[in-house]
């Protein structure tokens, strides 16, 4: 594909840095390699979460904040009507973290099973991104390596078949256009997706962890000043991970 390429003018002269045969290679290479070792359904939940990687609401202590405030405005409704707070509550979130938390509260589970099924999903959720940030270091890794492998396969063409000095230069700069690719795609792109991704990741652990004790505390009939404290010693615990 590079040698094929490379005799014709396919780019615009202002844009030569960019390089289609030797962007393929690497883009190839790198899908064909996740594609082989990891699950394909995996593989597509991965490029799709990759999309929606700068939609993800950070998580900051001010956030955090809130979350303390909405568990003190949860233990006020509960502690006046239980059952049809508990209701609302798993209504009002559904298809989220707090909404299946409410609903295991209101099938009347116990303070230890609500922990322990709490613990469970937030595990589950918690391997599934990792998952995720696997394929997406594993892309990181390999870029470089299949930018390589583009270059010297590009020059061992190059040598054996070309002839005149001109086209010999000028597959030789489309050849090693693929290392440049694979360094910059790896470096710049996969891996410092792959880290913010472990980063809320970690994040949203924490801010489980931190609504499934205030929801057991409330369960446990604590008193307001019990749950706020609590929590605020939670949150001052795992302050390095905010």
């Amino acid at each position: 594909m590079v040698i094929g390429f490379t005799e014709y003018d396919l780019i615009p002269s202002e844009f030569e840095f960019l390089n289609l045969p030797s962007l393929a290679i690497v883009i190839g290479g790198i899908t064909a390699s996740v594609f082989i070792s990891y699950p394909f359904n995996s593989v597509l939940k991965a490029f799709v979460e990759s999309t929606k990687l700068f939609s993800y609401s950070t998580i900051t202590p001010e956030v955090l904040e809130q979350d303390v405030q909405r568990v003190m405005d949860w233990q006020k409704m509960i502690k006046q009507d239980k059952f049809a707070a508990v209701s609302q509550l798993s209504e009002e979130y559904a298809n989220q973290f707090e909404g299946y938390l409410f609903s295991v509260l209101d099938t009347n589970y116990s303070s230890e099973e609500l922990r322990e099924l709490g613990e469970i999903n937030i595990e589950e959720n918690y391997t599934r991104q990792q998952m995720v940030n696997q394929i997406i270091t594993s892309m990181g890794k390999t870029s470089p390596v299949f930018g390589m492998l583009g270059t010297l396969f590009g020059l061992i063409v190059i040598l054996s078949g070309f002839s005149e000095v001109e086209s010999l230069l000028s597959g030789l700069g489309a050849a090693l256009m693929t290392t440049l690719y694979g360094i910059l795609i790896g470096n710049f792109i996969f891996t410092p997706m792959a880290k913010k991704m472990n980063n809320v990741a970690s994040l949203r652990y924490f801010r489980e962890k931190l609504i499934l004790e205030g929801i057991i505390l409330i369960e446990e009939n604590k008193s307001a000043l019990q749950v706020y404290d609590r929590l605020q010693a939670h949150m001052r615990r795992n302050k390095n991970m905010i």
